[in-house]
This record gives C-alpha cells, structure tokens and sequence, in this order.
C-alpha cells in the first residue's frame, strides 16, 4: 500500500528525510550537522526503533541495513557512506525486511500489505452495498472510491483497501490481503493478493503481484506472482505460468546468469513502458526488461533485454527516440509530461543496457 520511501515516512512523520542517489536523479544534496539516521532502500521497516544515543550500525539478521551518525563527517555519497558504516562498531538491532533478489518483492507483499492496513488512517467510507465475504471492519474504502453492486469482496485472509478515486465495476471479484490504488479502474477482474498501483487498468484474473502505477492489463488474460513495472500494456490474453510441471523451485534467467528463486511459484518481471501484443504467452520466471514491444502473440522468451522489439522468431533493437516518442504520447494519454530528468534516466538506461 505504501513505496518503500512512504514506508520511512510514516516511521518518521517529524524527521525531514532527505535521498542519496546517483547523480543522474539530482537530489539535492544532503546538508545536516544534526543527528541523521541512514537507511538502505532496500530495507523495508516492519516496527518504530528509538534511536541510540551513540552511533550504530542498524542490523536485521545480520544484514547492516544502515546506521545511525550523531556527530559530523555526515556522509553525502555512496563511497563516503560505505567508509562511515565502516568505522562503526556498536550494533542496534531493529525490526524489518531486506530485499535481496527481484522476487523477494512477491514474497514480501502480502505481509506489507497486512502491516499497512493496520496502520491504515481516517474515516471510510460506508460499503453496505457491497457483498463482504468475512468481517466489515477488514475492508477500507476510501473517501471518493466508487464501488458499483455486483461485487463481491472476501476479506477472510486478509484485508482490502480501495483508495481514493479507485473504481471497482459490476462482476469484480477482490480477496484479500489487497490493495487498489488511487483512481485505479477494475474491470470485471478477479484480483487475488496483490497491490495494484494508482491509475492502472486491470481485468481478468491476477493472483500475489503487484502493479505499478499506469500499467494496464484492461482484458481476459491471467498474471500470477508477479511484477509488473510502470506504463506497461498488457495485450489481450496476455498470460504468464507461475507454477513448473514438475513443481519444482522456479529458476530466473538474467542475461547469461540463471538464479534459483527457491520459490515454487513465481511468475515474471516485466519492466516500464513494455508492451505485450495479443495472444502472448509468457513462460515461467520471465525477466523482461525495460522499453520491450513483443508482438503478433505466441510464447515470449525467458529473457528479454531492455530496449528490444521482437516477435517469437525476430529480434531488433528499440530505436531510443521512437521510444521516448511513444512514452510520451502513451503519458500525455494520461495528463502526465514527462519531465527531462525522467528522459535522462531513459536514455542512461539506453545508453547502460548491454553492460
């Protein structure tokens, strides 16, 4: 229900917090002589910690997922902060999740989804319309969010938040734990344990994955356990396998490197601005990267780098301006510009994508 930043925030509503990226996202860079706490963007927090008086390095196992720095040099890159968590010897043990692996993000969103609905505020909205499977007091709907009759939401595993501005249409089915985001549109779906982004389009079937904003899958078709990245279309009957025919622990391929997940169900990664033509098929543990065009249907394959326009039997490169070209058209489709820092990570991302 939350980014990961939003996560922080809400642990430290007071604090001003500040980022530290690569120069390409142009932060502006931090400036403090006070007592700062600094976190990994990989760290997930579960639970508030009190701060220690001395400094410390933040542990969970026994993962440094950060540290605490009272007195001056305050790091402000990536090299002066690695010498810094160096040179601390206290440890503070604090509570919370550490993303390793792409698929920790599926393994991880159903217990992040129980863990936001119950630090959930505000007032909903009243649902007596609804068809609740389970208790009232595990569904939240948001001020504005329209829910139409003929719907049907099962909140006995977990709970479920529609927010603001989100449209639930007639036949919708909603089991929780599940999250709808703001102005979201479902449309006759079946959504099964997942976390759908603002402003996505979502039909048929999707079980245990999460949606970034603006992605559309509006048509029949079956995502499971898996992650779909921003401006993403899905075609119609766009479908994924998450489960081997022997059951066995799905395996990963990325570029020339294969990972065993150990999970038994595990669907695929699909990155921003891919698009999925009709009839397409996509295999077991698929890593799809970034500004990909598969069309004409058929089975995709495992692999696919970013930047790529390719059918079952051809593969060519995306041209990155008629690219940035139709990222722009699909974003105004939606009322959003895209900005020129976002353009220059495009194009590092073009520039960086056989390394």
């Amino acid at each position: 229900m939350k980014t990961i930043a939003e996560n922080i925030h809400y642990y430290f509503p007071k604090a001003k917090v500040d980022y530290i990226a690569r120069d390409i996202f142009e932060f502006k860079k931090i400036r403090t002589n006070e007592p700062t706490v600094y976190l990994s963007s990989r760290f997930i927090m579960t639970g508030k910690f009190t701060v220690a008086n001395d400094e410390a390095n933040l542990l969970v196992g026994q993962i440094v997922v950060g540290f605490v720095k009272h007195k001056p040099p305050f790091p402000k890159t990536f090299t002066e902060i690695e010498h810094v968590k160096g040179g601390i010897k206290k440890i503070q043990r604090i509570s919370g999740l550490v993303i390793n692996n792409l698929w920790d993000l599926i393994n991880y969103n159903e217990p992040m989804l129980l863990n936001h609905f119950k630090a959930r505020r505000g007032k909903g909205e009243s649902h007596e319309k609804i068809y609740i499977i389970g208790s009232k007091k595990n569904l939240f709907v948001a001020e504005g969010a329209r829910i139409h009759n003929l719907v049907t939401i099962d909140v006995t595993e977990g709970s479920v938040y529609i927010d603001k501005g989100a449209v639930i249409q007639p036949f919708s089915t909603i089991i929780g734990p599940s999250y709808i985001g703001t102005n979201t549109v479902i449309n006759r779906a079946k959504i099964t344990k997942s976390s759908i982004g603002p402003m996505c389009r979502i039909g048929g079937e999707v079980e245990a994955c999460i949606f970034q904003g603006y992605a559309n899958k509006y048509h029949e078709g079956f995502i499971g356990h898996s992650f779909i990245g921003e401006w993403v279309n899905l075609g119609a009957l766009t479908t994924n396998s998450d489960l081997k025919n022997n059951y066995s622990p799905v395996r990963i391929k990325i570029g020339e490197r294969e990972l065993d997940s150990g999970m038994i169900k595990l669907g695929c990664f699909i990155g921003d601005h891919t698009k999925t033509g009709i009839g397409t098929l996509i295999p077991t543990g698929a890593v799809i990267g970034s500004f990909v065009n598969f069309f004409e249907g058929g089975m995709i394959p495992r692999y696919v780098p970013c930047f790529k326009w390719l059918t079952s039997k051809k593969l060519d490169d995306y041209d990155l301006e008629k690219a940035l070209r139709t990222a722009k058209a699909v974003m105004k489709r939606r009322n959003v510009k895209m900005s020129k820092q976002y353009e220059n990570v495009i194009r590092l991302s073009y520039k960086c994508r056989n390394l």
